[in-house]
């Protein structure tokens, strides 16, 4: 089955239609084949896979832009004999600037052909956060720990500033993108990214799409390693580069996992290779605890979002108080960092050709 994603981003959806074509494939083995294409709407290509010895859509650099019309999309999508995971942004939509019949009948066919699912995200303070964050490094996903070492490590020495009209700008585009999904789209299923994101492994297989598999396989029965252990390696390795210290606990568990977790990126890496991903497994960012170190006037967002909240009148944009949000922080940050005693890591906790193998390029 063909799953779209509707996304303002900045919500989990990448990592999302990432880990909905992983599921897919080991469950199906390829059949049915199932392709990730990223976004819909800049640039697909139909290409001979001589992997699967078939054409297959997918996405080739230097190809990506808006040089195909929704009519073509919609013909390239239906006869491709393949299921698709992708998403549409909504702000790819606005750029493109097509008529409204058009994106009308575009939508007709996606409501009538996809499994169809809208991310959402409760905080809406973050949410702009997260985007002013991204504005400011020119990237919406890191997907090794030596590239989000390149893009962040000048950001965290000296951190950034963010002006109000740029929180207002990214909370508005927000009640827009709702707007539309509630004006064009028969949704299937709400990813809600507080709520889902902890369990988004259950989540996925809980999906109706999944529904043919009695037992669906999920990611130790893949891996010998759980989805949460592995993506918290994932996060940790990223943080090797930037000297951070780490707690006895952290690097035990590091030691612990990261063959298994290397072999995993493996298997991502190869699916990469064939043509089924764009790219990999998103790396996390930033925990709500590191963006409060990393923005030099957090106190200011948050003054002025809540006044926003407050005058928005709707039921999206719910007002915090600094406490509450420090409480917020430390919960998700305690997920993903824990232990005292904290020190470097060093190559007698991991051999340095370890850790090197485990950051594969994507």
């Amino acid at each position: 089955m063909n799953v779209l994603i509707l996304t303002p981003d900045r919500v989990g959806s990448t990592l999302l239609q990432r880990l909905v074509t992983i599921y897919a494939n080991i469950n199906e083995n390829y059949n049915p084949l199932t392709i990730n294409l990223h976004e819909l709407t800049n640039g697909l290509v139909c290409y001979h896979n001589d992997k699967f010895d078939r054409k297959i859509l997918g996405k080739k650099e230097h190809e990506w832009g808006y040089h195909q019309s929704l009519e073509s999309i919609v013909e390239m999508i239906s006869s491709c004999g393949h299921d698709v995971v992708s998403r549409l942004a909504h702000y790819h939509i606005k750029n493109r600037k097509d008529n409204l019949n058009n994106q009308l009948e575009f939508y007709k066919y996606l409501n009538d052909n996809f499994y169809i699912i809208s991310a959402r995200r409760k905080n809406l303070f973050e949410h702009a956060l997260s985007w002013a964050i991204s504005v400011e490094s020119k990237r919406l996903n890191v997907y090794s720990a030596q590239e989000k070492y390149d893009i962040y490590n000048c950001i965290t020495k000296n951190g950034i500033h963010i002006q109000d009209d740029v929180i207002k700008k990214y909370l508005q585009d927000y009640f827009d993108y709702i707007e539309w999904v509630d004006n064009h789209f028969r949704v299937n299923s709400y990813f809600e990214y507080e709520r889902d994101l902890p369990n988004i492994e259950r989540y996925i297989l809980n999906l109706n799409v999944f529904g043919r598999e009695p037992k669906p396989l999920n990611w130790t029965d893949k891996f010998d390693i759980s989805w949460q252990d592995w993506n918290r390696m994932h996060y940790l390795l990223s943080l090797v580069p930037f000297d951070y210290d780490f707690s006895i606990e952290e690097k035990s568990f590091m030691k612990q996992n990261i063959d298994v977790y290397t072999q995993c990126r493996i298997y991502i890496q190869d699916l990469q290779d064939q043509g089924v991903l764009v790219s990999g497994i998103p790396i996390k960012l930033h925990t709500l605890h590191e963006k409060s170190k990393l923005i030099s006037n957090i106190s200011q967002c948050l003054v002025f979002y809540n006044k926003w909240a407050v005058e928005s009148s709707s039921q999206h944009a719910i007002p915090y108080t600094a406490a509450a949000l420090t409480d917020v922080a430390a919960l998700e940050h305690n997920r993903w960092t824990y232990g005292s005693d904290r020190s470097l890591i060093s190559y007698s906790d991991i051999p340095k050709d370890k850790i090197l193998a485990s950051d594969l390029k994507f």
